[in-house]
């Protein structure tokens, strides 16, 4: 599109916003210069179950901070693979000194889905170890070595959803949040098979789903949610009605509202440990399910959110509404309601999807 006048001459009204665009492409660009980047890869050790290397990259947003966090985001595809690279979680980064980290599909020798090139989903059969390898060798590279020791935000979609609930077993006192979209995994790995220590029922996850997502599910990953949010756990469930396997980046107002609540609770630093939320108190969402008459691959049922409510923690709830969400204040509940009171959520989150 030309914003030039026509006749090649700017009014004197037009010169502010002239200047500020300028001035808004010049913080653009400088905030792009500044952003270092880093890769490596880690060796598979005998007895781990790879089939290659594994690949990683680094972004620093904000090279000149010290690292409070690391985000870390799986390659399992367009949609979720966004998240590294989009403008707004670059900025989000930037602001809260969080460095981003992609991690590439790293195939088993011997996948115990047995799916073809499908990962281990085994945190303690060398995926985890691979994450922590790679962040100290990007200690190195960047000259962060907090970097080591750097609390992880865990962003997984699908069969690396399913992980990251393994993984905040594995290492609670590493993982500042999770954030788990479409998970599902076919056994023994699956999130029905998830156990989770008590250490670990404190670390918020963000559980984001479709109604129509026969792959990952619908009941089985509330379920995991509701076993525990019973418990205590500061958890949200979040679903988009009429959504299949795709779709998440479509929720990234929200995750980052989310995110950004729970740095101010977590207080993620390294070397120190995280603060645990109490829940006894702020807001608490609810909601009525429909059934769609569909199944996933189970055979369990799919359903989407036909209402949805909010309220202060402790007060009495309705029988026929469910629990779906911890939030601390009822801002970020608000957000919450605006979002899951959709209708219909939209499914344009690839390349050349039509319309």
């Amino acid at each position: 599109m030309n914003h030039l006048p026509s006749d090649g001459v700017f009014t004197s009204g037009e010169w502010p916003l002239l200047r500020l665009l300028t001035f808004l492409l010049a913080i653009s660009v400088s905030a792009h210069a500044q952003m270092r980047q880093f890769k490596t890869s880690v060796e598979p050790l005998s007895g781990e179950n790879f089939a290659g290397s594994c690949s990683f990259e680094l972004s620093l947003p904000a090279p000149a901070k010290r690292v409070r966090a690391v985000w870390l985001t799986y390659d399992r595809g367009y949609d979720i693979s966004r998240y590294y690279t989009d403008p707004e979680v670059v900025a989000f980064a930037d602001k809260h000194a969080i460095a981003l980290m992609l991690a590439h599909q790293c195939p088993a020798k011997e996948p115990p889905s047995h799916e073809p090139g499908e990962m281990d989903m085994d945190p303690s059969r060398g995926v985890a170890r691979s994450v922590f390898a790679a962040l100290d060798t990007f200690s190195q590279q960047a000259n962060h070595p907090e970097i080591s020791s750097s609390k992880l935000i865990l962003l997984g979609f699908s069969g690396t959803g399913a992980l990251f609930a393994h993984f905040v077993g594995y290492a609670p006192d590493r993982v500042m949040a999770a954030i788990l979209t479409n998970s599902g995994q076919s056994d023994p790995y699956g999130m029905n098979r998830v156990n989770l220590p008590p250490e670990a029922i404190g670390v918020p996850e963000l559980i984001i789903v479709g109604g129509a997502d026969d792959v990952g599910g619908t009941q089985r990953n509330f379920d995991y949610f509701q076993r525990y949010r019973s418990g205590g756990a500061p958890w949200v469930f979040l679903l988009q009605n009429g959504i299949p396997h795709c779709c998440v980046i479509n929720t990234k107002s929200f995750v980052l509202n989310w995110l950004d609540e729970i740095m101010k609770l977590r207080k993620p630093a390294p070397m120190k440990p995280l603060r645990r939320i109490d829940d006894r108190g702020g807001w608490v969402g609810f909601i009525q399910p429909c059934e769609t008459a569909k199944n996933d691959h189970w055979g369990e049922p799919l359903w989407n959110v036909c209402s949805a409510t909010i309220q202060p923690f402790n007060r009495p709830t309705a029988s026929n509404q469910l629990e779906s969400g911890w939030f601390p204040d009822r801002k970020l509940a608000l957000d919450w309601l605006t979002f899951i009171q959709q209708k219909e959520h939209p499914a344009n989150s690839f390349p050349n999807q039509p319309k």
